[in-house]
This record gives C-alpha cells, structure tokens and sequence, in this order.
C-alpha cells in the first residue's frame, strides 16, 4: 500500500473516531444530566416505596396541591387519633378479591413522626376512570391504605382512598391487584 493510501485511511479512520468520541461525549453529558432527575422518577414507582407493609391513614386534606401530571399531590392533616387497623370501609370492585381486600382491611394504622403527610395519587384521567373526577378540596376528609416512601417516610402513596364523608372508594392500583402482596400484618 503507498503511503498516500495509509495517510487518506488513517485520516479518515482519526476523522471517524474523533466523531465517535464527540457522540459518546455528548451521550454521555445528556445521561448525566438525567441524573438529578432520577429522584423525582424514583417516587412515582411502587418500587420507591416499602410495599412489605399497608398502612392507613386519615385526616384532612391541607393543602390545594397540583391536580394534573405526572401525578397529583396534596397534603393532609392526620388524625389526631387513628384506630389500631383499617375501619371498615367499601374496597373498589377491583381490589375485592381476598388475597388483595383482606390485606386492605388488615392494615395498621401510621404511627410515624409526621402530623402532616404528602400524598401522591395518579393523575386525574386514571383517578377519573377509578371514581374522582375533581381535586380534593381543603378541609375533606381523606382515608387511604397505602405505601410510605423508603427515602422520603413523609410522602405517601395510596393503593386505594376513600374521599369525603361518604368515603367514596378510588383504586390507585390501576389494576386489579395490589403491586405486592405482603405477607398479613400481625
């Protein structure tokens, strides 16, 4: 091969590799900069939360939130004094199989450190399909069994809710079983 030959490969051959560093650069700048992002996925998943144990809360809604997407949020006010297990409340007609009610109905009460819980529920088209159709409203009553999360314990995440005072029944699963079935409380 002349030299002229290696000289014109290996310029381009230094010309695609140049290129190739510039692209795996900037894939590389663009998956770093997803990184402080990764947070805000992480709690919208059931995996972000301790699905090993139901818990039940109730109080008042404390707070307007944000109505809309990717989910909403609002806080509540908890109970001052909230009964050892789940009252007796109307399970969604999805959740009513036993593997999944019994588990609802068996769920402890919170006893964490918070007066106030952040609560995420999904967004309105899928909370409007399972029964609320509207934002919650401040001063109603709000009961729900659900998750707390692993890494913030004063956000929570319902499986199923019960809003006003007729404890108006809304699936969070979107589903028709729960993401985990634990083993029971004791």
């Amino acid at each position: 091969m002349a030299n002229t030959d290696r000289k014109r490969i290996h310029g381009h051959d230094t010309g695609l590799r140049r290129r190739a560093r510039v692209i795996l650069g900037a894939v590389a700048l663009a998956a770093a900069s997803l990184l402080p992002a990764l947070p805000a996925f992480a709690h919208h998943g059931w995996p972000g939360f301790d699905t090993d144990r139901l818990i039940y809360v109730a109080g008042a809604v404390s707070s307007e939130g944000v109505w809309g997407n990717p989910h909403s949020l609002f806080d509540i006010t908890l109970d001052s004094n909230l009964p050892a297990r789940t009252p007796t409340l109307t399970i969604p007609t999805e959740l009513q199989d036993p593997e999944d009610s019994t588990r609802v109905n068996a769920a402890l009460s919170y006893k964490g450190p918070h007066k106030t819980l952040e609560i995420i529920i999904a967004p309105p088209a899928w909370s409007g399909r399972w029964g609320l159709d509207r934002p919650l409203k401040i001063g109603e009553r709000f009961q729900a069994v659900g998750y707390i999360n692993r890494t913030d314990n004063s956000l929570f995440r319902p499986v199923v809710f019960w809003y006003g005072h007729d404890a108006v029944p809304v699936n969070q699963v979107l589903g028709n079983t729960l993401p985990v079935r634990a083993p029971m409380a004791k």
